[in-house]
C-alpha cells in the first residue's frame, strides 16, 4: 500500500469536512423547512466544524495510512463520540463559567437533539474521510498486472 502524502491527506480531510458541512446544512434547512435556517446553519456552524476538525481531523491526518487499517465501524463510533462532544461543548463551557449556579442535567430528550445530530455528522465525516483517502491511495498505487 502506498502511503499518501500529507497534501493528499489534508485535501481528503478538508473535502470530507466540506461535504459534511454542506450536506448537514441542507439537511437542517429541510428539517426546519426554511431556507434562512440553511444559511444560518452555514454561518453559525463554522466554529463547531473547526473544533471538530481540530479534534479529529488533525490526528487522523497525522496517522497517515494507518486509518485505512481501522474497521469502519470503529471509525464511525469514534467520529460519533467526538461529534456529540463538540455539540455538548457550549453547554459544558457555560456550566463551568456559572460556577455551580446552574445544574447540569443531560436528559435523554436533550441528547436526542443537537448532540445526536453532531454524532451523525462526526461519524459520517470520519467514514467519508477514510473512503476519500482510500480512493486517493487506490489511484496512486501502481498497477502490478503482469500479462
Amino acid at each position: 500500500m502506498v502511503n499518501p502524502t500529507l497534501t493528499i491527506r489534508i485535501a481528503s480531510s478538508l473535502a470530507a469536512l466540506g461535504i459534511c458541512w454542506f450536506v448537514s446544512g441542507v439537511a437542517t434547512g429541510l428539517y426546519i423547512r426554511d431556507v434562512r435556517g440553511t444559511f444560518l446553519f452555514f454561518f453559525w456552524s463554522l466554529p463547531f466544524f473547526v473544533v471538530g476538525w481540530t479534534l479529529v481531523g488533525i490526528p487522523i491526518i497525522v496517522m497517515g495510512d494507518q486509518i485505512l487499517r481501522i474497521p469502519k465501524a470503529l471509525l464511525g463510533v469514534a467520529g460519533a463520540t467526538v461529534g456529540a462532544m463538540v455539540m455538548l461543548l457550549p453547554t459544558l463551557v457555560l456550566w463551568a463559567i456559572s460556577l455551580g449556579t446552574q445544574h447540569f442535567r443531560l436528559d435523554w430528550a436533550y441528547l436526542k437533539g443537537w448532540p445526536a445530530f453532531g454524532a451523525g455528522i462526526g461519524a459520517a465525516g470520519v467514514i467519508l474521510y477514510g473512503w476519500l483517502l482510500s480512493r486517493a491511495v487506490y489511484r496512486k498505487t501502481p498497477n502490478l498486472n503482469i500479462d
